[in-house]
């Protein structure tokens, strides 16, 4: 079996999926459309969203119409089985015509198709599909009943290659250790207040917070977590887990685009060997069903939490353990290919 990935290839959760596709022993190309042009021409694209329509559409049709071209030209050269796209990758409705004469045709959403504004087919494109993976089951909802077919709540779990426990250097503890670490990105609308509010709770504590991308216009709500933010602009996870290899607790906020959801990084947090302390979701609980899991539930008792499991090492342990187990055990990246796999082509 063949498969083409089409995804944002410098986002560190994508090699979690090309994990899974691997080590099914399903021949795999991955692609990225930026790939397909000049630094300068992606800065464009990606830099100039906010201006009006009739603006825009100078570089942006043609910009998408030749990753669209691209895209059918390797579709013809590799002849896939399965195109398995993240989100909707600029690909138009037509496209996902040409792939569905010879291939099956699957999406993986990592954000809400009805909040997400990089294009105006993201929902449409979906009424083509064979399977879509949603890592939220209130979107799996959504969208089943809007007449999306076979739309399912899954999660990829962490990739042991990148994330997993490891003997850290002195050089390096010395630089990183922390109690509590957080590795995130800023936003210029109120998911980045959100953000704030939500690290301000943890203000007391000896906590490093990596954050990519400028939080100034959030600090002055919030300065005694000023000295816990670290600018930090990669996307790397292997510095990562090196940092949270360096800690011991990974606070995890839920991010406004998740209703029920899990977000990914409570699976990278427990790869690398360490507790996620994480606000409330159904689907959380769901996936940790049995286990009384530490979450959040209400602000005013999250720093008596933190400090309760920074205490309580041997029971923290034991909790990274188990849960860790479950991970392994149900969300592993090439079972959730492998449910993919036997029901489209079952």
């Amino acid at each position: 079996m063949k498969c083409l990935l089409l995804a944002p290839l410098q986002y560190p959760f994508i090699n979690s999926i090309i994990a899974g596709i691997e080590q099914e022993g399903i021949e795999l190309k991955s692609v990225d459309y930026q790939q397909f042009f000049s630094p300068r021409k992606n800065s464009w694209y990606n830099n100039y969203t906010a201006l009006p329509k009739k603006i825009r559409n100078i570089w942006e049709e043609p910009y998408v119409k030749k990753a669209n071209e691209e895209y059918l030209r390797i579709f013809r050269e590799f002849n896939p089985d399965l195109v398995l796209i993240y989100n909707n990758q600029l690909v138009l409705p037509d496209l996902l015509e040409q792939f569905k004469k010879t291939s099956r045709v699957a999406f993986m959403l990592g954000d809400n198709p009805l909040y997400t504004p990089t294009s105006i087919y993201n929902l449409h494109i979906l009424f083509q599909a064979d399977y879509v993976i949603c890592p939220d089951s209130m979107w799996r909802d959504q969208l089943t009943l809007m007449g999306v077919q076979n739309a399912v709540f899954d999660c990829f779990g962490f990739n042991e290659a990148v994330y997993h426990p490891m003997t850290v250097s002195e050089t390096d503890r010395q630089q990183y250790q922390s109690d509590f670490i957080y590795v995130g990105s800023a936003s210029k609308t109120n998911w980045g207040y959100k953000r704030m509010l939500f690290l301000n709770l943890f203000r007391n504590l000896d906590m490093r917070a990596y954050i990519s991308g400028n939080m100034d216009r959030w600090l002055a709500f919030f300065p005694e977590v000023k000295d816990k933010v670290i600018p930090h602009n990669r996307f790397d996870a292997g510095f990562n887990n090196l940092v949270y290899n360096c800690s011991k607790i990974a606070p995890v906020e839920q991010v406004p685009s998740l209703f029920k959801g899990i977000h990914v990084r409570v699976f990278d947090i427990l790869g690398a060997g360490i507790l996620p302390l994480c606000e409330y979701s159904a689907d959380l609980c769901a996936v940790f069903e049995g286990m009384d899991i530490p979450v959040i539930k209400n602000y005013s008792e999250a720093e008596e939490m933190a400090r309760f499991w920074l205490e309580n090492e041997s029971k923290r342990l034991e909790y990274v353990q188990s849960m860790r187990e479950r991970v392994v055990q149900q969300y592993a990246p090439p079972l959730v290919i492998r449910r993919m796999v036997d029901h489209i082509f079952k």
